[in-house]
């Protein structure tokens, strides 16, 4: 089974977007992928680009929409109104795709992704045409003569000499995300497929209204993981968006967590049902982060102006603020009060804990107190996993340990059993098995790790 990342660069909307670590079936395989997105202005002469600091052309408002379809795609929509403060004049713009990684799909010489759909880009009301090259990565060149020299980012790729994979024996690639020079087989370099076009810009206002589609990743208690760059509205005269808003949709219900820390000069907004929650963690190093149930229908919306971001924008499923994903872990840190209630502890939100049991909500830290948790000390709860029905109670960690009595799961509500210990034993097919040792109603035993899951609290 071969896991793989797409690295896909989208220069285009003044943005960088980051869509990373996500686990998708493609084809029977395991899959990760990384997705960034930008708009810039480039200086071109064929497959040559070069990017450019525009002084002339600000970005006065940008609509910023990104919706998590239920189909595994993502769609970005992006409007903007520029102003020209000067002549009218041609401004290329590009929008550019790191080559897949452990994809091991064909190398294509054309310069169309394999992964990217529905390019679509409307100026001033009328559609553009695209071109598509293969131009230098956003890597830097990885031959060993390479070392120490600047990135090359962008400059251009004789394909003459430079093969990709299906072209060459893979033993000559050490990856697929990079061409090799058959002749010199240890000289690398780093590639990607790039969507360019002209913009016609008039003097005054101009709109630019961008699509594109992609295949969202999916994996074990993941569907998505999305980062979209903020930072290269620098590359626009005066740094800045005059007048920003971002809305984040979702066709199916989702939990999201959200850096927020360049969001901070005014409220979210949820139009729908729900809440919004500010929270601290140390996850990942967020000092800030946000949480939303963003439930089928609901938009979360911000809306700031003179936006200039320091920070790029980071969305991920609730279950990595948690630590895992349940039934992963062994271990947790819980809330526990005044009066001995015992919560899932998320994150910290201002003088509360943000806290989990059968809902979400709010427990004051006056009075509570943070504990960790681990089932090798015996702590914690053992469930039945969902699609088990009935299961052994031992005497003993291990599958010749007499049974004691069984367990029926009826599918409802699961049962939780106090935690006493976590223990392995070698079984005789000389493999290593876990047992957890429960006490059900009095009674002690063990039951397989491999038919339950551990959680911190009592669901």
């Amino acid at each position: 089974m071969k896991k793989f990342t797409i690295l896909l660069l989208l220069l285009f909307n003044a943005h960088w977007s980051l869509f990373n670590f996500q686990w998708s079936m493609v084809n029977g395989q395991c899959s990760m992928f990384s997705i960034f997105a930008n708009d810039g202005v480039y200086y071109t002469s064929g497959s040559f680009l070069v990017p450019l600091r525009e002084t002339d052309i600000s970005v006065r408002k940008e609509v910023l929409e990104i919706t998590l379809c239920k189909d595994s795609f993502a769609t970005v929509t992006v409007d903007y109104t520029l102003y020209n403060n000067k002549k009218d004049k041609t401004v290329t713009m590009a929008f550019e795709a790191d080559a897949p990684y452990n994809a091991w799909v064909p190398f294509d010489r054309r310069g169309i992704h394999p992964f990217i759909e529905d390019f679509t880009v409307v100026f001033n009301g009328e559609p553009l045409q695209h071109r598509n090259a293969v131009v230098a990565g956003s890597s830097p060149d990885l031959s060993p003569e390479a070392a120490g020299r600047k990135k090359d980012y962008l400059t251009p790729l004789d394909l003459n000499v430079w093969k990709g994979y299906g072209e060459v024996a893979d033993s000559l690639l050490p990856m697929d995300d990079v061409l090799v020079n058959p002749e010199l087989p240890d000289s690398f370099r780093s590639f990607a497929y790039a969507y360019y076009f002209d913009a016609p810009f008039r003097k005054g206002e101009n709109h630019v209204r961008h699509t594109y589609r992609y295949r969202m990743s999916w994996g074990v208690g993941r569907d998505f993981e999305l980062s979209y760059w903020l930072t290269p509205i620098t590359r626009w005269r005066g740094g800045r968006v005059d007048d920003f808003t971002l809305r984040i949709k979702s066709e199916v219900d989702r939990e999201i967590v959200m850096n927020d820390s360049m969001f901070l000069a005014s409220p979210f907004k949820l139009k729908g049902i729900g809440e919004v929650y500010q929270l601290q963690s140390d996850y990942w190093g967020y000092s800030q982060c946000l949480f939303v149930p963003l439930l089928e229908g609901n938009v979360l919306e911000w809306h700031g102006t003179d936006f200039a971001p320091t920070q790029n924008l980071h969305i991920e499923p609730l279950y990595l603020l948690k630590g895992g994903v349940r039934g992963m872990s062994n271990q947790g840190r819980v809330v526990v009060t005044k009066d001995g209630e015992v919560y899932r502890y998320i994150a910290d939100s201002g003088d509360s804990y943000f806290i989990e049991a059968q809902d979400y909500g709010l427990v004051p830290k006056a009075g509570a107190k943070v504990e960790f948790r681990e089932a090798t000390k015996g702590q914690g709860f053992v469930y039945l996993k969902d699609d088990i029905r009935r299961v052994n109670v031992r005497k003993e960690p291990s599958l010749k340990g007499k049974v004691l009595f069984t367990l029926d799961n009826d599918g409802e509500l699961p049962e939780g059993y106090p935690c006493l210990g976590f223990v392995s034993h070698l079984e005789a097919d000389g493999f290593y098995k876990w047992w957890y040792k429960v006490d059900v109603n009095g009674r002690t035993g063990y039951i397989s790790e491999q038919i339950t899951y551990w959680d911190s609290i009592q669901l």
